[in-house]
């Protein structure tokens, strides 16, 4: 196991700890020389307004993609896995959209949303809908949530493809038994399937949550966090400061709030996986 652990230490470990270090000191590229803050970059990120919008937002991330993602997901794993078995070709098509490089997708996106030729306000206007047009990237109110459509679009189909995986790993034997015991569909996704699947359904949303804690790349090219920082996350803002305002020791402070954020949500998830093996267990 040597060369893995050594790797993972120079790639993951050493950066990770390297990062929680500089965030101790106040520094620039142009400026190598360091001054010591201690504790005041972090004390800074608790009055920052825009911090509070990141946070925010972030929060945002986490409930619509959880609430929106996992569901969706779900559901196309189950038609998939059941009456659509032998139609592998639904499995691509769902899972494209996370083949397309992120910023094609942004981009294409941007121009879905574009206020003066985007099909999304010349849809809503051929439907007589036009006191719903409007500028979406460019509204503070829609920013987010527009963005957040883009990033379920493309992530569903592999989340999926995690449950899909999940279900298939179900015997059949159970789903036999139920139907002899002439359980209906719903009784045998309530009672057999969801339990079932606990475990990884809890991975995936696990999955999800870290996703939108570290998103980064469709806000950058759709927004770049506008307007007037409506759509920042913290990777956004991490960005910004390091590299537009070049503040390295403040940009490390906050890769150090989403390394805590990270591992909150990965420790809640981990005990209630274990929870759910000790009461499979139990049982």
């Amino acid at each position: 196991m040597l060369p893995a652990v050594a790797v993972f230490a120079f790639y993951i470990t050493y950066p990770l700890v390297h990062t929680v270090v500089l965030s101790a000191y106040s520094w620039s590229a142009l400026n190598p020389a360091r001054t010591w803050q201690g504790l005041g970059n972090y004390a800074e990120l608790l009055d920052d307004p825009v911090l509070l919008t990141a946070l925010k937002n972030n929060g945002w991330w986490i409930v619509l993609s959880l609430v929106i993602q996992l569901p969706l997901a779900m559901l196309l794993a189950v038609g998939i896995g059941s009456a659509l078995r032998r139609h592998r070709i639904l499995r691509t098509v769902f899972f494209s959209p996370l083949i397309v490089p992120a910023v094609a997708v942004g981009l294409i996106w941007t121009l879905f949303y574009d206020p003066n030729f985007g099909a999304l306000n010349s849809l809503l206007e051929a439907l007589g809908l036009h006191g719903l047009v409007g500028g979406w990237l460019g509204d503070p109110r829609w920013a987010t949530v527009c963005i957040i459509a883009v990033s379920c679009w493309r992530y569903t189909g592999f989340h999926m493809m995690i449950l899909l995986a999940g279900l298939q790993a179900i015997p059949d034997d159970i789903y036999e038994a139920a139907r002899i015991d002439g359980a209906s569909a719903w009784r045998t996704f309530r009672h057999i399937t969801l339990p079932l699947m606990k475990r990884i359904v809890l991975v995936d949303a696990l999955l999800i949550t870290v996703g939108s804690v570290k998103i980064f790349d469709l806000i950058w090219v759709m927004t770049e966090g506008g307007p007037n920082h409506a759509s920042e996350v913290l990777a956004t803002y991490m960005y910004r400061s390091a590299f537009s305002d070049d503040r390295m020791g403040y940009a490390a402070a906050i890769a150090t709030v989403m390394l805590v954020l990270t591992l909150i949500a990965t420790v809640i998830y981990v005990r209630l996986t274990g929870r759910g093996e000790e009461e499979a267990a139990a049982a």
